[in-house]
């Protein structure tokens, strides 16, 4: 079992990889990162080894400009230490959980938002069509804000694992702009 968590993992689901929303019977044999580490990888466990000439066996199989860069290594063990010294994938639970009820609160106010979805920060809503989704990502940028747009008709957030409340709010309240006029 393999999981992308480039963009889900690290904290921002409010665990620190998304897959742990899922159980036990949901543990990945390899996981892919990156994003939030500011580097990419991949964790392989034990079952990898059933196979004796796995790409961590064999030498050229897995090849990396960057692999064992130091400067690397030093990053992104100093990113680990921040995550868990100010508890940011606790504060991604909580966050997130405040972001999804206002976006749940926005949803019971305008009818073009629906299907609200998420886990801890990691969120999203669709609107009607890609022309609303467009024009509400336009529109976000006349008020320096900048919205994602995902699929055909979504909207998706990825935010930074320090996102406040505070800071939920002001973007909250730029989507009430945005979609009063939409």
């Amino acid at each position: 079992l393999i999981y992308d968590e480039v963009q889900t993992g690290v904290g921002l689901s409010g665990k620190f990889w998304c897959h742990e929303h899922f159980g036990e019977n949901a543990r990945p044999d390899i996981i892919a990162f990156g994003k939030k580490m500011q580097v990419c990888g991949i964790l392989a466990g034990g079952k990898v080894d059933e196979i004796k000439t796995n790409v961590f066996n064999v030498p050229s199989r897995l090849n990396s400009t960057w692999g064992g860069n130091l400067t690397d290594m030093v990053r992104s063990s100093k990113i680990l230490q921040i995550i868990n010294e100010d508890k940011l994938v606790q504060n991604a639970s909580k966050a997130g959980e405040y972001l999804q009820n206002k976006l749940l609160e926005i949803s019971q106010k305008y009818p073009q938002v629906s299907n609200v979805r998420g886990y801890g920060m990691l969120a999203a809503f669709d609107l009607p069509n890609s022309a609303s989704r467009d024009k509400f990502i336009a529109k976000g940028l006349e008020y320096n804000v900048l919205f994602l747009g995902c699929g055909s008709s979504t909207i998706r957030f990825r935010p930074a694992l320090i996102m406040t409340n505070d800071d939920i709010d002001s973007g909250i309240e730029v989507m009430h702009r945005i979609l009063q006029v939409l």
